[in-house]
This record gives structure tokens, sequence and C-alpha cells, in this order.
């Protein structure tokens, strides 16, 4: 039995090669995880830190710090400003910046998912 976890025509998320190749020219580990290890990775690893942002804000679960004694989640003070205060100006700002939050995470998935394809 194979200790193989991942099929077989999956590519492998780092080119042991180049890896091997820097280290066999001198370099440093330091300097081949510098120079080769994490541009190799960095479009994987931010494509999930993206995902995960998106899906922590959809779901509620993220808080943010309105107050330093009371920390709480960004949703539920836009609601409790609008149930409790009738103040949607000061909701729909709070809306607008986890709108804006996203959207930046959005927008660097999208460049990142271009200069992948060119």
């Amino acid at each position: 039995m194979s200790r193989r976890c991942w099929p077989a025509r999956w590519p492998p998320a780092l080119d042991r090669g180049t890896i091997e190749a820097a280290r066999n020219l001198g370099a440093s580990r330091f300097r081949a995880l510098w120079d080769i290890v994490r541009p190799q990775g960095a479009r994987r690893l931010m494509t999930g830190l993206i995902l995960s942002f998106v899906t922590m804000m959809s779901v509620l679960s993220v808080p943010l710090m309105i107050n330093a004694q009371s920390p709480t989640m960004i949703t539920a003070d836009i609601a409790f400003r609008i149930n409790a205060y009738g103040d949607y100006g000061v909701a729909n700002a709070l809306g607008v910046v986890s709108l804006l939050m996203t959207g930046a995470f959005a927008i660097l998935c999208l460049r990142l998912g271009l200069k992948e394809r060119q």
C-alpha cells in the first residue's frame, strides 16, 4: 500500500528541483526558503487566507475591537445600532467598512489569479 496522500495527477505544491538546485549552488537554507520556497507557495497560501477571511466575514465570527473595554463583532454592532437606537448612519458606515475589507481581499485574490494565468 502506498503512503502517498495526494493523487498522482495533482501537481506538487513546491518544485523540489529548484530548491535542490539553489542548495547545490551554495544558497543557505534561509536564502533558499526566502527566494525559492516563499514565492512558490505565496499564491497558494494567499488564496487560502483570502477564502478563510471571506468565510469568517460571512459567518459573523470576526470580532472587531470597536471599544477597548468591550470587544464586539462588527455585524452584532450593526444589528444593535439599528434595533436599539435606529442609528442607520453608523450601521451603514460599519457595513461599508466590512464590505471594503472583504472587497480588498477579493480584489487581491483576483489579481493573484490573473498573474498566475499570464
